[in-house]
């Protein structure tokens, strides 16, 4: 595993990670000792949806708050927008779609030029320009 300034931790992680499963749980105290990690508020958004609709909603909702107080939040502004009309436009003419919540996550890496830590390979390689780690 390389040493990075930055990497942005993609939601599949941060569950295994709060559950305890791997391989996510031993990426992200990997990668948490040799470069600063940060969520995108898209992956806020998903754990807070995630642990509401639970079945401990109050408990896994604190938990998730708990977990994004101890990262950087990264914002979705208009930049990123614009990345992620640009990207999503190309991938739409050939014919090859991706999930509206990763092409966000994708847009704001590009955006910060960091990449994404993810067991969904298959969610981001479509990207053109996206580093994607996995674990």
């Amino acid at each position: 595993m390389e040493t990075l300034e930055s990497i942005c931790i993609d939601t599949d992680i941060i569950v295994d990670y709060l559950r305890g499963r791997q391989p996510g749980k031993s990426a992200f105290e990997d990668w948490r000792k040799k470069a600063e990690v940060s969520v995108t508020a898209i992956t806020a958004f998903e754990l807070l949806l995630g642990a509401c609709l639970s079945s401990k909603p109050e408990d896994r909702v604190r938990e998730a708050e708990s977990f994004l107080d101890q990262v950087g939040i990264l914002s979705f502004s208009r930049l990123e927008a614009g990345k992620a009309a640009e990207k999503g436009a190309q991938l739409k003419k050939k014919g090859a779609i991706v999930e509206i919540r990763d092409l966000f996550n994708a847009s704001i890496c590009l955006s910060k030029r960091i990449p994404i830590l993810t067991g969904n390979r298959a969610h981001y390689e479509r990207i053109s320009g996206l580093v994607i780690q996995t674990p």
